[in-house]
């Protein structure tokens, strides 16, 4: 399922690792992730005190959530492929593994802030 979203958006490389190990793993981590700290923006911060409610601080968490997503797939290629600097293909590949952890924050944030007590209506 990961290596056909990350291949649609940048292509097969010809190392066999990013299909064998990279895609999966980086694509799971990631999804796992996001749903935690969305799940930590609304259920606990969100239930905890009427502090952790606003626009900012969700956009503040996303912004977190975009750098970890983005650092964690070039990391995890440059450990997986053994190379000693990211090429091209890892930028790409992060670029589109920021937009994954983009998405699947948005969709848990719309899931989980119904349980939220302060944080219902953020950001939307």
């Amino acid at each position: 399922m990961f290596t056909a979203l990350y291949e649609l958006f940048i292509g097969k490389n010809p190392d066999p690792t990013y299909r064998n190990a990279v895609f999966t793993s980086v694509g799971t981590l990631t999804l796992l992730i996001m749903l935690v700290l969305a799940a930590l923006f609304y259920l606990l911060l969100g239930r905890w005190r009427a502090v952790f409610h606003r626009t900012s601080h969700w956009i503040l968490t996303l912004v977190i959530a975009l750098i970890i997503g983005f650092s964690l797939a070039i990391s995890y290629a440059k450990d997986a492929t053994g190379e000693p600097s990211a090429d091209s293909y890892m930028y790409g590949f992060a670029g589109v593994n920021l937009l994954w952890a983009l998405i699947v924050f948005v969709g848990a944030s719309a899931l989980f802030r119904r349980g939220s007590v302060y944080a219902r209506h953020t950001p939307f």
